[in-house]
């Protein structure tokens, strides 16, 4: 069995204006996923994360488990059971039981109609786009999910900032969730920064149980956090991933999983983006978010 980051280089999927990564759903039929997603019947209770990618979604996603069953312990499904582009069949979002804390890193315009009508909780994670770039490039270097493994500056140029971008591209992706966010007057959006809830974890932590409506003690909020500490969460990725299974399917969670959780720190960008590469970045950002209120917090 190949492990990952071994065997052959994968080629990312193509997909309206998207480069995607070689999910096997998505492999097989990006567009009918997509539409999967979009058509997704969901419930009341229904918490959807959405999320760019290498934002902070397995950490965001454990506390929303843990606030959900106001106990901190880790759920004994991985996160890769709700995540919606990456599951081997979507019937197995149907058979898990409410309430059901779905994950997705497509773009607001491909989001569960039916969960933004009826007015569904989405949590959505904000992270600096340059830690998101060096994480983005590691994890890709290791999955090869995006062809053979390269240097920051080739990765920044080709890939995060290439042609065509992951998802869309962080630009786009968090422009079109602020845009959509200012809209829509049916959903409940709660958006947390990733650096904020680094630094100040059992306040954000807090804000979050208020808005999926969880009572829950001081001691319990303190207990999530220190469970889902970046060291107590990748002890527990790399035990626990081993064991797990994806529900009524024969797909081992090891098949899919690679290494999730490799620094977690905020301004890890410095060591990798150089002077000519942080000053074309900045100047993009300058031009691409002149309209847009989102603060960015760098350190």
């Amino acid at each position: 069995m190949e492990k990952h980051g071994e065997g052959k280089p994968k080629q990312p999927i193509m997909f309206d204006g998207m480069a995607l990564p070689p999910f096997p759903p998505l492999v097989k039929d990006a567009e009918k996923r997509f539409e999967e997603i979009r058509d997704l019947e969901c419930r009341k209770d229904d918490v959807l994360l959405v999320i760019y990618p290498k934002s902070g979604t397995h950490w965001v996603w454990e506390i929303v488990c843990m606030l959900l069953k106001k106990k901190a312990e880790y759920m004994k499904e991985c996160k890769e059971f709700f995540f919606l582009e990456a599951i081997p069949d979507m019937s197995v979002v149907h058979n898990l039981a409410s309430p059901r804390p779905l994950n997705t890193h497509v773009p607001y315009r491909w989001l569960p109609k039916q969960h933004i009508e009826n007015g569904g909780k989405i949590v959505h994670v904000l992270r600096n786009p340059k830690d998101v770039a060096v994480s983005m490039f590691h994890h890709f270097n290791n999955t090869m999910a995006f062809g053979e493994p390269t240097d920051f500056k080739t990765f920044y140029e080709r890939v995060f900032m290439g042609p065509v971008q992951p998802f869309g591209g962080w630009f786009s992706y968090e422009k079109e969730f602020e845009q959509a966010e200012a809209k829509d007057t049916h959903s409940a959006i709660f958006t947390l920064y990733y650096e904020s809830l680094k630094k100040h974890p059992v306040e954000e932590t807090k804000r979050l149980a208020k808005f999926l409506n969880v009572d829950v003690s001081d001691e319990v909020i303190t207990e999530i956090v220190d469970k889902c500490s970046f060291r107590k969460l990748k002890q527990a990725n790399d035990t626990m991933k081993e064991f797990l299974e994806f529900p009524n399917t024969k797909v081992k969670s090891k098949e899919t999983m690679s290494k999730l959780y490799r620094k977690g720190e905020i301004g890890d960008w410095k060591n990798h983006f150089t002077v000519a590469l942080n000053e074309h970045f900045d100047a993009v950002f300058k031009e691409e978010m002149k309209d847009s209120k989102i603060q960015v917090q760098y350190e």
